[in-house]
């Protein structure tokens, strides 16, 4: 069983014993970000320039380095003392670590110097076909990093109190702690889904439980009650 689900969430287990629900930002949202702040830093370069012009040799050398540190510097500020840049924000993303901590300098530094990378040969071509090529979308400076870059709505699913009007029932094989909480976490979910849908998702383990249909799901929801009552 995977911790990615149908719906493109991805689960990271906490120390504390719960799961954080991410939702990996796709391509076409990270490029919208990134025209945003190429737009914002282009707006501040072309004021620097018309302000510097004056000052001829003087200006143009204070011109490069507000360009470098425009290019740099933007993106490492932004990210490590909020986790976003301004347009990461105005789409709701935020840039953190794969186990869903958020981001250290280190790791910000890192994903960044690589964007020269992930920029070749032109236009993010590169880092474009390798996010397209994972489900999480990651460009080679986040794999480099071990960054994440997810929307904000991320949730944490706590292990359930135990369902009173189902009974409690031991899996017959191991789980590991991945696969105990995608079975919480359809037993917390389930009265949001039709019975259709409930039996089409524990049909997936329909081997492992010896039975398919309403019965797999009744099933599903049975040992669910057996992990959230190892916590009482």
């Amino acid at each position: 069983m995977s911790n990615q689900t149908l719906d493109n969430k991805v689960y990271r287990p906490l120390p504390e014993g719960v799961s954080i629900n991410l939702i990996p930002a796709g391509i076409s949202a990270r490029i919208i970000a990134y025209l945003i702040d190429f737009a914002i830093r282009a707006i501040i370069m072309i004021a620097c320039g018309f302000a510097l012009s004056a000052f001829g040799k003087s200006g143009e050398g204070i011109l490069l380095l507000l360009y470098f540190i425009s290019s740099w510097g933007y993106y490492i500020y932004f990210e490590a003392k909020y986790g976003q840049t301004y347009g990461k924000k105005k789409l709701n993303l935020r840039v953190i670590q794969d186990n869903g901590l958020p981001a250290r300098l280190n790791q910000i530094i890192l994903r960044n110097l690589l964007r020269p990378a992930d920029a070749f040969p032109f236009g993010y071509a590169l880092g474009i076909i390798v996010m397209a090529a994972n489900k999480e979308f990651k460009r080679i400076g986040d794999w480099a990093a071990g960054t994440l870059v997810v929307y904000q709505e991320s949730t944490i699913i706590h292990k359930a109190a135990p369902n009173t009007n189902i009974a409690i029932t031991p899996p017959s094989f191991n789980l590991s702690t991945p696969e105990q909480q995608a079975i919480l976490a359809f037993a917390e979910r389930s009265h949001q889904l039709s019975p259709a849908r409930q039996a089409e998702l524990a049909n997936i383990l329909a081997k492992p439980l010896g039975v398919s249909g309403e019965e797999a799901s009744l099933k599903l929801k049975e040992i669910a009650n057996y992990y959230a009552g190892q916590t009482i």
